[in-house]
C-alpha cells in the first residue's frame, strides 16, 4: 500500500499541515513534535510526490536543461558544471538533448513540454534549430510560459541570454592564420555550429583585404564525422588551401585525422585551428590550436542568472544579455612555433 501524508500524520499524532511544515523545513514547530514527525516519516520510508508537492509550495527545486548533444565534450562538460552548481543551491537537474538532426525542433518541443509537466522552476535552453518561421513561433511561445527561461549560447530576442562572443573568437583565430601568411583558408562549420563563427571568419578576411573563396566553405553537423567528410571533399575538390578554421574542435580533429591518413602533415602542409578548447584538444597529436570558451564560468553564471530570475519572478522588463570573451590558445596545429623558428633562422 502506498503511504500518504495522512498515514504519517496519524502515526505522529499531528495534523497533515504539521507534517507538511516539517517536510518543507518551516520554523515554529516544537522540537518534540518535529522528532515525532521525522520518526513517522522514517518508519514508513515516506517520500512525498515531488510534482504534487510543487503544486502546493509553488516550487519543485528543479531546473530543466536542454542542449543540442552530449557527444560533444563541450556540452557534456557544461551540463556537469550546471548540475554541480545547482546542487550547491539545493536544486536538481532534468537534462534533455535535441540532437542536430532534422527532427531537432520536435524533440525540443517535447523536452520543453516535459519540463513544464514536471513543474520545473526554470529552464536553461540551448538549441540546435535554425531561424525559420516555425522556430520563431516556438520561441515566441516559450517566452509566454510562466517560468523563467535563459537562452544559453543562443540569441533569442526578448529572452534572457548568456553567450560567447563568437564573432570575436573566430576573427582572432582567422587573423592568427593570416598573420602566419595564409591567404587560402577553408572554413568547415555551418549554422548548426554557430553562424557567428562563419561571420567572424568572413570579417577577418574583409579586414585584411582577402577575398573569401566560397569553394572553401563547408557546412554541416558539428561532429568528428563531418570534419572527416568535409575535409575529404575539400582535398578532392582541387581548390588550393593552406589552412582550415573549424567551427569546433571535433570537426578539427576529424579534419586532422583524414589529412594525416592521406599523407598531409599538420601543420607542415596544412594549418588547423579549432573552436571550444575541449580537453581532447590539449592531448591530440598535434596538440590543437583552438578558441577557448570559459565553460566553467559560463555554466556558473547561467545558474546564478536562472536562480535570480526565479527569486525575482519572471519579469519581462529585466532582460539580461551577458557576453563572454573568447581566447585563442596557440598550440601545435597552426604551426606558429615553426613559423617563428623559420623567421628567426633567416
Amino acid at each position: 500500500m502506498k503511504i500518504t501524508i495522512r498515514e504519517v500524520a496519524k502515526e505522529a499524532g499531528v495534523s497533515i499541515a504539521t507534517v507538511s511544515r516539517v517536510l518543507n523545513g518551516k520554523e515554529g514547530i516544537r522540537s518534540s513534535t518535529k522528532k515525532r514527525v521525522e520518526k513517522a516519516i522514517h518508519k514508513y520510508n515516506f517520500s512525498p510526490n515531488q510534482i504534487a508537492r510543487s503544486m502546493i509550495v509553488k516550487e519543485s527545486k528543479s531546473i530543466g536543461l536542454l542542449v543540442p548533444q552530449l557527444s560533444n565534450e563541450f556540452w557534456a562538460t557544461l551540463a556537469e558544471v550546471i548540475e554541480a552548481e545547482l546542487w550547491l543551491h539545493g536544486y536538481t537537474l532534468f537534462l534533455c538533448t535535441s540532437s542536430t538532426k532534422e527532427d531537432s525542433l520536435l524533440k525540443e518541443k517535447a523536452a520543453i513540454h516535459s519540463f513544464l509537466q514536471r513543474k520545473v522552476d526554470g529552464i536553461i535552453y540551448s538549441t540546435s534549430s535554425g531561424s525559420d518561421r516555425e522556430f520563431q513561433a516556438f520561441t515566441e511561445n516559450l517566452k509566454q510560459q510562466d517560468v523563467p527561461i535563459i537562452a544559453f549560447d543562443q540569441r533569442i530576442p526578448g529572452m534572457n541570454q548568456i553567450y560567447g562572443d563568437h564573432i570575436q573568437g573566430a576573427m582572432d583565430a582567422v587573423k592568427h592564420l593570416i598573420l602566419l601568411g595564409h591567404t587560402h583558408i577553408a572554413y568547415i562549420g555551418g549554422p548548426l555550429v554557430s553562424p557567428e563563427r562563419e561571420l567572424g571568419y568572413r570579417n577577418a578576411h574583409t579586414v585584411h583585404n582577402i577575398q573569401v573563396d566560397e569553394n572553401l566553405i563547408f557546412r554541416g553537423e558539428p561532429n568528428f564525422q563531418f570534419g572527416h567528410e568535409a575535409t575529404s571533399k575539400l582535398m578532392a575538390s582541387g581548390t588550393p588551401f593552406t589552412a582550415i578554421f573549424c567551427g569546433n574542435d571535433l570537426i578539427a580533429l576529424g579534419a586532422i585525422h583524414v589529412m594525416e591518413a592521406a599523407g598531409l602533415n599538420v601543420p607542415d602542409h596544412v594549418a588547423v585551428v579549432g573552436y571550444d578548447d575541449i580537453n581532447m584538444a590539449g592531448f591530440s597529436k598535434p596538440m590543437l590550436t583552438t578558441v577557448h570558451q570559459p565553460i566553467e564560468e559560463m555554466g556558473k553564471t547561467v545558474v546564478d542568472e536562472i536562480l535570480r530570475s526565479i527569486h525575482r519572478g519572471n519579469s519581462i522588463g529585466q532582460i539580461c544579455h551577458l557576453v563572454f570573451p573568447m581566447k585563442l590558445v596557440i598550440r601545435e596545429s597552426c604551426g606558429a612555433s615553426k613559423r617563428s623558428l623559420t623567421q628567426t633562422n633567416h
